[in-house]
C-alpha cells in the first residue's frame, strides 16, 4: 500500500483513579493516504473543539477510515460505510 507511514506511541499514564500505571507503550506503525499532520490542523480551524480533542479526533477518524477502507469487504463496515461517507462529507464541507 502506498501512502504516508506514521509510528504510533501510546502510553498508559495514570489509571481511572488517577493511579500512576507503569505499562509497556503500545507502539505501531500504519499507512495512511493522507497527511494526518494537515489533517490535524485543519480540524483545529474547522472543528469548535479544543487543541486536543481536535488532534485526537483527527487521528482516530483517520486511522479508522483508513482501517475501513482497507477491509472493505468486511461485513461490519460495509453497512456502516454509508453513514461514514455521509459524515465525512459534511465534516469536510465545514
Amino acid at each position: 500500500m502506498k501512502g504516508h507511514l506514521y509510528k504510533f506511541s501510546i502510553e498508559h499514564k495514570e489509571d481511572s483513579k488517577g493511579n500512576s500505571v507503569e505499562a509497556d507503550a503500545l507502539e505501531f506503525e500504519v499507512r495512511n493516504h493522507d497527511d494526518i499532520f494537515k489533517i490535524v490542523e485543519l480540524m483545529k480551524d474547522k472543528m469548535d473543539l479544543d487543541e486536543v480533542d481536535a488532534t485526537a479526533f483527527a487521528i482516530g477518524i483517520k486511522l479508522f477510515g483508513e482501517v475501513m477502507l482497507k477491509n472493505s469487504k468486511n461485513e461490519l463496515f460495509k453497512e456502516f460505510k454509508p453513514d461514514f461517507t455521509k459524515f465525512m462529507k459534511e465534516l469536510k464541507k465545514k
